[in-house]
């Protein structure tokens, strides 16, 4: 490595981001951050000749292609992946977060195969936009229509997008049109952070939509055969789970993975000693064994392990990495922790509040993983919040996080590295604090995302007892919330009240119309009870008159029968009386007909002179 001008450089060509590879070659829309970590302190004539060297070790940032001279220790890793891109064309690359994927596919892989001079690379992030589709197509786009300009281009995107997405085109009639540009070279695709694609999108049916595009056109071959273009995914090894829930993905992973693990003690002594003696610079007796008994053998430690040394690099007396400086930033374990409380110490109390806002929408909580860090756009955080990450001394100066573009030209952010997530005791009781809150926030944003993509559609929007929730989260955290989550929860409240008045208007139509029935039925039934009343009434008029001339008839015959036979006549006459008085009693009446009384006073005398003579006999 040249000590005043490296070889790598970055260049925007039309707005396209894209890595010079060696001398001619680029990878497309791959932007590598590149810093060169000077010492501060000047204590002698060699220091200050030492002043100029450039950093060899990384900190929080993955190697790239530029780094080949002085990335170390994964030599075997990188010969095998260099010998498995000849006769494969998928290449998954499984480790833990930490392990070094990026790095041993981009400052191992990529200038390996860049010396063979018959590749072309590409490279994208499913997180890069709002649409994986639309980030593919905008990396492929480039290799067959080197022609446009960046509006012709984003165009074209848009256009090979749609139709990958709805099938119209496949990814392997893609490749073949590259092929025709490019007969002599293959392609080599790197899918970096491929565990995103789960922890970005989460409509199932889209996500493996994507997969069924993607995985198509790399079908696993065991042919030995070599292929024109070869897909390389770097992904979390905590991931895997998802992966191979899609019976297709799991069927492509058989015996496909390359399993990153831990370095060995040797291999980790290269990775520290190596990087500096290029430049001529020694570590102090001791200091070497002392480091690598403080990383121990976690893969997910080697970005602590180039933090601490970058730290140590700026420390350096002379040409000499020493035991004092290496106590003085905190050692392994506690430099990250101590570079990242010094900073923000530093703050104000209301910028350290603001700190707190941005880093906790920097991290997507874990459900069954590890939390995983998370982009977030300017709109989201707001001017304020933004203003602190991107000033002078703010926290994207402090190399605490790192800002970008998505592929719809919005300012983004993410956190250096979820290493800062996992070892910053002040990020993880933040989180601790406020997991409830993000986990909701995430659930609240794929409601939303829903909504979206459906034309926001009134039948998306929140009811229930997501509504009652988002409402009661909205109260505790509004300031906390972007302006599109804020409207997304208002229309769903604007809609269910809407919903509540157009149910109570619709509640009070039937109760008018219940008081409506019931008065038609009341009227109906007295009418109905005056009728009956009238017909009961002509009834008993009409049985009365019957019976009473019955019992006219029943005196006439009485009187008869006591002139011709007196006992008959007299049975006749009680048995008429009887009559007489359960039908009178019946209808509360006291006056008997005059022919009535008459026969039974008749019927009397005559059984009282009976009785008069039969006593006189005696």
């Amino acid at each position: 490595m040249a000590e005043d001008s490296p070889k790598y450089n970055p260049t925007f060509e039309d707005e396209v981001k894209s890595a010079v590879v060696g001398e001619k070659n680029i990878i497309y829309n791959y932007f590598y951050y590149r810093e060169d970590v000077r010492s501060k302190s000047v204590e002698s004539e060699e220091t200050a000749a030492s002043e100029k060297l450039p950093c060899p070790y990384r900190g929080l940032f993955h190697f790239g292609p530029n780094d080949a001279e002085v990335f170390f220790g994964r030599q075997v890793f990188v010969e095998k992946l260099f010998q498995a891109t000849q006769n494969r064309n998928f290449i998954p690359v499984l480790g833990a977060s930490g392990s070094g994927k990026c790095s041993v596919v981009l400052a191992g892989l990529v200038p390996k195969l860049e010396q063979e001079g018959n590749w072309k690379f590409t490279h994208f992030r499913p997180s890069s936009g709002n649409d994986p589709f639309y980030v593919l197509a905008e990396v492929l786009v480039p290799l067959y229509r080197s022609d446009l300009d960046s509006i012709d281009r984003m165009t074209q995107a848009g256009k090979l997008a749609k139709s990958l997405s709805e099938g119209e085109l496949s990814l392997a009639k893609v490749f073949s049109n590259i092929q025709r540009q490019h007969p002599n070279h293959k392609v080599l695709l790197i899918a970096d952070h491929f565990e995103e694609l789960y922890t970005q999108y989460s409509d199932l049916k889209f996500r493996r939509s994507f997969l069924d595009c993607l995985l198509a056109s790399v079908q696993y071959s065991n042919s030995g055969a070599s292929s024109s273009n070869v897909l390389v995914a770097t992904m979390r090894a905590d991931f895997l789970a998802n992966a191979l829930s899609y019976r297709p993905f799991a069927d492509m992973l058989q015996n496909a993975d390359i399993k990153l693990g831990a370095m060995s003690r040797e291999e980790l002594t290269e990775v520290i000693e190596k990087p500096a003696k290029k430049l001529g610079v020694s570590f102090e007796a001791g200091l070497v064994e002392r480091i690598l008994n403080d990383v121990e053998d976690e893969p997910g430690n080697l970005p602590l392990l180039e933090f601490a040394l970058t730290e140590l690099w700026k420390k350096r007396t002379g040409k000499q990495l020493t035991h004092d400086a290496y106590e003085a930033i905190g050692q392994v374990k506690g430099a990250l922790a101590d570079y990242a409380n010094d900073k923000y110490k530093n703050l104000t109390a209301e910028e350290k509040e603001q700190a707190r806002h941005i880093f906790i929408q920097l991290v997507r909580p874990g459900e069954g993983t590890e939390d995983t860090r998370r982009r977030a756009n300017r709109s989201e955080l707001g001017e304020e919040n933004w203003n602190l990450i991107t000033r002078k001394d703010g926290l994207a100066d402090s190399r605490l996080v790192v800002t970008g573009r998505n592929d719809t030209g919005q300012d983004t952010v993410e956190v250096v590295h979820e290493a800062l997530i996992q070892n910053w005791g002040q990020l993880r009781q933040w989180m601790t604090t406020d997991r409830d809150f993000r986990s909701w926030q995430e659930r609240l944003r794929i409601a939303m995302h829903q909504w979206e993509d459906v034309k926001r559609d009134e039948e998306a929007l929140l009811r229930g007892v997501l509504l009652a929730e988002a409402e009661d989260w909205q109260q505790k955290r509004q300031e906390e919330l972007s302006e599109g989550e804020r409207d997304f929860i208002q229309l769903s409240l604007a809609w269910r009240d809407r919903l509540l008045q157009e149910e109570e208007e619709r509640r009070q139509r039937e109760l008018e119309q219940e008081r409506k029935a019931r008065r038609a039925a009341y009227s109906t039934a007295g009418v109905a009870l005056v009728s009956a009343a009238i017909v009961g009434v002509l009834g008993v008029i009409s049985n009365t008159l019957r019976i009473k001339a019955e019992l006219r008839d029943s005196a006439a015959v009485v009187k008869t029968q006591l002139e011709h036979t007196r006992v008959d006549g007299l049975v006749k006459a009680i048995e008429t009386t009887g009559k007489s008085r359960s039908f009178w009693n019946q209808l509360w009446l006291k006056d008997v007909p005059n022919s009535v009384q008459s026969a039974l006073l008749s019927a009397i005398q005559i059984a009282t002179e009976d009785i008069r003579v039969a006593l006189f006999c005696l």
